[in-house]
C-alpha cells in the first residue's frame, strides 16, 4: 500500500513540476542589442524631444532649471544621462516614472521614450545625421 501511494505521489509531483520547467524555459528572450539598431541622431531626433518637451516648458530651461537640470543643449542634457545605461539615467527615469511622470501634464509617447532610451543605450553620443 505504501509503494502504491509513493507511486501516485511521484506521478503527481512530476505533473506539477513539468509545466513549471516548461514555463521557465519558454520565457527566455533573445533581444536585439542597441548597437545592432540604426544609429539615433542626437541633433535631429533626441535634442528636439528634450527642447520641446522639457526645455521650453518653463521647467528645465536656462532660467528655471528645476531640480538643477536644463535640457536645452547636449552638455546640459548629459548631466542627467549615464551613457550606455538608460536605467541609471536620471532623465530617462523621470520620463518613465510611475510616480511622477515627466513632463507632468503631457507625458512623452512611447515612441519618443524609445528614441531616448536607444540613444542612451548606444552611448548617448552627440551625433548629427543630416540627410541631403
Amino acid at each position: 500500500m505504501t509503494f502504491k501511494r509513493l507511486s501516485y505521489l511521484s506521478v503527481l509531483v512530476a505533473f506539477m513540476i513539468t509545466p513549471l520547467i516548461l514555463l521557465v524555459n519558454s520565457c527566455k528572450h533573445e533581444g536585439i542589442s542597441a548597437d545592432q539598431m540604426p544609429q539615433v541622431c542626437f541633433t535631429e531626433e533626441v535634442l528636439p524631444i528634450f527642447q520641446n518637451s522639457c526645455g521650453t516648458t518653463g521647467c528645465h530651461d536656462s532660467k528655471s532649471a528645476e531640480s538643477g537640470y536644463t535640457f536645452t543643449d547636449y552638455a546640459s542634457i548629459m548631466k542627467s544621462i549615464t551613457p550606455g545605461d538608460a536605467d541609471k539615467s536620471e532623465a530617462y527615469k523621470a520620463i518613465t516614472s510611475t510616480f511622477q511622470l515627466m513632463p507632468p501634464d503631457n507625458a512623452l509617447p512611447a515612441s519618443k521614450r524609445t528614441i531616448i532610451r536607444l540613444w542612451i543605450e548606444q552611448g548617448a553620443k552627440e551625433t548629427t545625421c543630416k540627410t541631403n
